[in-house]
């Protein structure tokens, strides 16, 4: 018997995903509170809001009962903005069961906890469940995900039969699948890109070129590796698909919405109309990543930078201009 999916959450990662699982055979039940997409999707065979363009397909299956898009399902994707991943596991806690495996695609902390996604996840579920709970990573744009173009990913999971549930599900011959066992390392990644690659945005909006923005990568690479190592991550996991894969994408990317965001702020335009219509996850993660790490005594110049830029209204070309001039390594 084919496996079932159920993805929570019909943005653009979630369509792209639900587009790959249903092209690879596997019934699909797409969820969402937006009626509006679920209706596009029933009658258009499209998801115009979110993932405009493409022809979805005839195994993606709209949903608006929340318990029956989860029941029985053997794949249950949760791909909805961080700040609401809590909201919607309090809601399917009674309903998911041990074997279902959960995958999370959300990117960032929760902003007053500080915690991962999936340890918001598991906190509101059974510890019966914490095995079947994983979270996906690398740099996957989603509309070319959706369009067959060739991507990677890495999951990262404990159970070692939820890995081949999510390989055999999700993986064919466009889109590759690793895994790994640090997912504390994963989802640091994960929230951390989204913040570094602002900066990158603030150096196309203030008009450099690309000789800073590899320069500013290279620094967040270093500072990703700190902040992941000294909080219990593995550094290995920061140079792959979570790391510097999706740094690379994010932040070179015209689709990279916390890029954008950065465009926004270095070229003086106003950044907080864009996030009230854009989900950008790297602003609530750099005001609580800042917190978290807090107590750790790291030299993270460029994360300062990126936090003042966004909380204390210091203008990022200044910001920029005087990294550029006073950054030097230490070890």
């Amino acid at each position: 018997m084919t496996d079932t999916a159920a993805v929570l959450g019909a943005g653009n990662m979630g369509t792209a995903l639900a587009q790959v699982i249903a092209g690879n055979g596997h019934p699909v039940r797409a969820w969402s509170i937006e009626h509006d997409v679920l209706e596009d999707i029933r009658d258009n065979r499209r998801n115009t809001k979110y993932l405009d363009g493409v022809s979805l397909h005839d195994n993606i299956e709209p949903h608006w009962d929340l318990d029956k898009a989860i029941e029985g399902a053997r794949l249950v994707v949760i791909s909805v903005p961080s700040q609401i991943v809590r909201r919607l596991a309090k809601d399917i806690a009674t309903i998911i069961k041990p074997g279902q495996v959960v995958l999370n695609v959300a990117k960032g902390l929760e902003a007053d906890t500080h915690r991962r996604m999936s340890q918001v996840i598991t906190d509101e579920f059974d510890d019966a469940c914490d095995p079947y709970v994983g979270s996906m990573a690398g740099p996957a744009i989603a509309i070319e995900m959706a369009r067959g173009l060739p991507v990677a990913v890495i999951i990262a999971v404990t159970n070692p039969d939820s890995q081949t549930v999510c390989q055999a599900m999700i993986q064919n011959n466009h889109m590759k699948v690793d895994t790994i066992h640090d997912r504390l390392g994963l989802e640091l990644c994960a929230t951390l890109k989204n913040i570094y690659c602002i900066s990158l945005g603030m150096s196309d909006g203030v008009g450099y070129g690309v000789n800073s923005k590899a320069f500013l990568a290279t620094v967040a690479l270093d500072e990703m590796s700190r902040i992941v190592t000294a909080l219990g991550g593995q550094i290995t996991t920061v140079y792959g698909l979570a790391g510097v894969g999706d740094v690379i994408t994010t932040g070179f990317s015209e689709h990279g919405r916390n890029r954008m965001l950065g465009e926004h702020l270095g070229a003086g335009r106003d950044w907080r109309a864009y996030i009230k219509n854009t989900t950008v996850e790297g602003v609530v993660a750099t005001q609580a990543m800042g917190e978290l790490i807090a107590d750790k005594r790291l030299r993270l110049p460029l994360l300062n930078l990126i936090h003042g830029v966004l909380f204390n209204e210091d203008p990022a070309p200044a910001a920029l201009n005087r990294f550029l001039q006073d950054f030097t390594y230490r070890t």
